[in-house]
């Protein structure tokens, strides 16, 4: 009757030890903490979160954090201090510089290989790009992206940019405020706030920007070096994750913005939904890749603009290892 006894409580406790061990799922699971430059975040911005909360990373064995930054300067700081692993929404310029600059980071993942920009007027100043000659373009500052994107869309478009005057102003937002109360004439926004353009008819939306320089990317995916010699397995997962979260997303709009309105419940479904809709859908991307031809161009055009001085070559800026062994895996589309 002793021994039966023994015999049962041993039966329980290992059974209990059993419980209480890790299962291989667990001990395989990387925990990530991912840096984003947008705080708050915007659907432009999207794909990490989508990856989340569609248990597309979990899948991968991945636990990943989105860490949420208010700009790419202390979002890069971040990343270099250690304080987060990887980013995915880093300004793809802000990337480009920095490892140019000798930063000792690299890009593991294209999120955006066009941006979501729109160049947008008030119809009393013109209905035309040509029609802005002589008035203010509001812009966040001077040498600053949205400084320089109607620059290049005004000199494709035959016009020179020089004959308009260009204002600070701030970010989005407020160029967006600046526009509405009439103390600019024009500005770039993003497909957010062209959504919002049906409650001012004064504004109009003249040109779709990833339409006229399409070879300008969005948001980088950017890692250091130790942590890439290191991890070079989570990075193909995670490299994954990105390309099927983007590819979900191009594929199922009424989820994008369910997944939206919970990041962004100040934002209303209706304006969410024509955001999409907005967008140019090479915006998402969807082989996780930007071309050696658009790395190129944007490279010499920040060269161009005093930004930096010798652009580091695209196969020493770009380790493609985890996005090519994504595709051979998932395809290219």
């Amino acid at each position: 009757m002793k021994t039966h006894i023994v015999h049962r409580i041993q039966v329980i406790l290992v059974g209990m030890l059993i419980l209480m061990s890790p299962t291989p799922g667990d001990a395989q699971t990387a925990k990530i903490k991912m840096g984003s430059s947008l705080s708050p975040p915007s659907l432009e911005s999207i794909t990490p979160y989508v990856a989340i909360e569609k248990g597309i990373f979990k899948k991968l064995g991945l636990d990943v954090e989105v860490v949420e930054f208010r700009g790419d300067a202390v979002h890069t700081k971040a990343l270099l201090s250690g304080d987060i692993d990887v980013t995915i929404n880093m300004g793809a310029t802000q990337g480009i510089v920095s490892a140019s600059k000798k930063a000792p980071i690299r890009l593991w993942v294209v999120a955006n290989p066009t941006t979501p920009y729109h160049f947008v007027a008030r119809k009393e100043a013109g209905t035309t790009l040509k029609a802005l000659i002589g008035k203010n373009v509001a812009v966040s500052g001077i040498g600053a992206i949205s400084y320089h994107i109607p620059r290049i869309v005004l000199e494709r478009s035959g016009i020179d940019p020089d004959k308009l005057n260009y204002v600070a102003v701030g970010s989005p937002a407020d160029r967006f405020k600046a526009l509405i109360a009439g103390k600019v004439d024009a500005t770039v926004v993003t497909n957010t706030e062209v959504a919002k353009l049906v409650d001012y008819p004064e504004i109009i939306d003249l040109v779709n920007v990833p339409k006229v320089v399409p070879e300008i990317p969005y948001e980088f995916g950017m890692a250091r070096e130790d942590y890439i010699q290191k991890n070079a397995d989570t990075l193909y997962k995670l490299a994954k994750g990105i390309i099927e979260a983007n590819r979900w997303i191009l594929a199922n709009k009424a989820g994008t913005i369910e997944v939206a309105k919970k990041i962004l419940p100040e934002e209303s479904a209706e304006v969410l939904s024509r955001a999409y809709d907005l967008a140019d859908k090479s915006l998402w991307g969807v082989n996780g890749d930007i071309s050696e031809a658009s790395y190129n161009f944007t490279a010499e055009f920040l060269k161009k603009v005093g930004y930096l001085e010798t652009p580091l070559p695209y196969k020493q800026f770009f380790d493609r290892r985890f996005v090519d062994r994504a595709l051979k895996e998932l395809g290219r589309k």
